[in-house]
């Protein structure tokens, strides 16, 4: 779990380094990751939830950080991006061995609407509204535990 955090923050951070006009050495960037292991329905769904800065700090020549405002990604450097990261947590999990590669599905994509803008719009919106964000399903509920009854009912 601690390599693929690694490889996700390592990949996001450089785009927003190489973003906003810097090498990676010359800038930094800052992000908060929530570990959650489970999804709603408290099934086995390890995931992360990231906030990044939207920028970069540099040092200035007095030691103190200026911070280099970066834009929203648009909906092609978004698609570059999960791709990047998709190849390189597929690449290390067959180098452990526990994920084996489908010839018929070499990689993984994401599929999200060109118009520019929008893209983070719409994955928060479907978010916020339990609906599937891409795919074949896009647009349909996802299937959420709301209640349980007690055992003692009929």
């Amino acid at each position: 779990m601690g390599k693929v955090l690694a490889i996700v923050n390592r990949a996001i951070s450089t785009y927003l380094i190489n973003k906003a006009g810097f090498k990676v050495l010359q800038g930094h960037t800052g992000a908060v990751t929530l570990i959650q292991r489970f999804g709603s329905a408290l099934n086995l769904n390890l995931h992360f939830h990231m906030l990044f800065i939207d920028g970069v700090f540099s040092p200035k020549s007095d030691g103190q950080l200026r911070l280099h405002r970066v834009n929203a990604p648009t909906s092609k450097e978004l698609n570059a991006l999960v791709a990047t990261i998709s190849e390189r947590v597929a690449r290390y999990l067959e180098r452990q061995g526990w994920l084996a590669r489908d010839e018929q599905s070499d990689h993984l994509t994401l599929a999200l609407d060109d118009e520019e803008g929008n893209t983070m719009q719409q994955l928060q919106g479907h978010s916020i509204t339990y609906r599937i964000a891409v795919g074949p399903q896009a647009g349909r509920k996802v299937l959420t535990l709301q209640t349980i009854r007690s055992l003692g009912r009929g």
